[in-house]
């Protein structure tokens, strides 16, 4: 027992030297631990950014349009820090920066973000979201509103009065679903003109349902095919609808997979055994059934039978478009419901017509079948309408 207790009472006492030593060395170092290595303000082209130090980021939002490629900048920083890169000149901030300030033994990593703030306008003949009356066009515009921070309402009135000056927005979204008939302030002469200038300089336009007719009034539909257009109250199914994206079977595979296309990052694609990709977008219950999409393509441009190549060719080239979305089951070129219209020379913007009949933003709570108007397939809608809304948004 003294063996043992001489050992302890030994190893505690050489334990001790050992911590005073340590603590000697500790002290007697260069190791500074309240050395600041926070940046306290952060200024691009006198735009002040959000620092989030819990996050280690900084946030600065440019006007639409300026220069991410030249931009000055007035850092503040405590004395002594090093900072790497040294960013206090002039900077490309076309993608994030990554710096680490060091003071001492003390350092602090910050992930700059610069983006240009733009804006999407949410278009209506109403002159508010609480104004409007029907039921998938709310249920789309309460939606924009809380996911779009940078969203905006456009009333046409304001259009027309010349209140709002759309050179401000990179894209407008207007979904119109009351009838095939478009209301009388959408084609004002004041209006179209305001809108087809937005279109022709390089905005981007989203349009659902019967706003999809407005790519004629606009005059960048120039010939008049043959239409599906429903405008009723609709009907009970138990069916699920959706949207087909692969055309033409060939080889074995599809000549036309645009499954990859932007609008539908993110959408979980059904696959049909031979291979045939379709997404539902509504599921058994009341369908209003409100397409406005345009068939007999082999009959509009006298080419046969349905799945001639010549087809698909004559649509794409003579409208500079790419054909997008089909109903689903349609594996050939009769008809189209989503459609790209690309730029041309005249009209520098791109639109997305989305005219398939199943594509609602509320179904309707009636019937026995889904009394409750439960879409078990949402998502899809919020996540095609998402994708769209961002990639029109992209500055090419």
């Amino acid at each position: 027992m003294k063996t043992k207790l001489l050992y302890a009472i030994s190893f505690l006492f050489f334990a001790g030297l050992l911590m005073v030593g340590c603590e000697q060395s500790w002290n007697e170092g260069s190791l500074e631990l309240e050395g600041d290595v926070t940046i306290k303000s952060f200024v691009v082209d006198g735009v002040e950014g959000e620092i989030n130090e819990k996050e280690g980021t900084i946030d600065v939002k440019v006007p639409d349009g300026t220069n991410l490629t030249n931009l000055s900048v007035q850092i503040d920083v405590p004395d002594g820090v090093v900072m790497t890169p040294d960013i206090r000149s002039i900077q490309d901030f076309s993608s994030p920066i990554v710096v680490k300030l060091v003071n001492g033994n003390i350092y602090n990593d910050y992930i700059i973000t610069v983006t240009e703030l733009f804006y999407i306008g949410f278009l209506s003949t109403s002159l508010s979201v609480e104004a409007i009356l029907e039921d998938d066009e709310k249920a789309a515009a309460e939606w924009f509103f809380s996911n779009y921070e940078n969203g905006e309402f456009v009333s046409f009135e304001d259009v027309q009065s010349g209140e709002v000056d759309l050179a401000k927005y990179r894209v407008l979204w207007w979904y119109f679903d009351q009838s095939a008939e478009l209301p009388e302030i959408a084609l004002d002469n004041t209006v179209l003109a305001s809108v087809n200038d937005f279109y022709k300089s390089g905005g981007g336009l989203l349009l659902n349902s019967h706003a999809c007719r407005y790519l004629w009034s606009l005059g960048r539909i120039g010939i008049q095919v043959p239409m599906v257009i429903g405008s009723g109250e609709g009907f009970e199914n138990s069916d699920t609808w959706g949207i087909g994206v692969t055309l033409r079977p060939e080889n074995g595979g599809w000549a036309h997979d645009v499954s990859n296309h932007p609008v539908y990052s993110g959408i979980s694609m059904n696959e049909d055994g031979d291979g045939y990709k379709w997404f539902p977008v509504i599921g058994p219950g009341w369908k209003e059934d409100h397409n406005h999409v345009m068939e007999n393509m082999p009959g509009y441009f006298g080419i046969g039978p349905n799945d001639n190549p010549e087809i698909y060719v004559a649509f794409t080239e003579g409208l500079q478009a790419e054909w997008l979305g089909v109903w689903a089951g349609i594996r050939d070129y009769w008809m189209a419901g989503v459609v790209e219209f690309l730029p041309t020379e005249q009209y520098q913007g791109r639109a997305i017509y989305q005219g398939i009949g199943g594509f609602e933003f509320n179904q309707n709570a009636q019937g026995e079948i889904n009394p409750d108007g439960v879409n078990a397939y949402q998502a899809n809608i919020y996540r095609f309408t998402r994708n769209s809304l961002n990639y029109l948004a992209r500055r090419k």
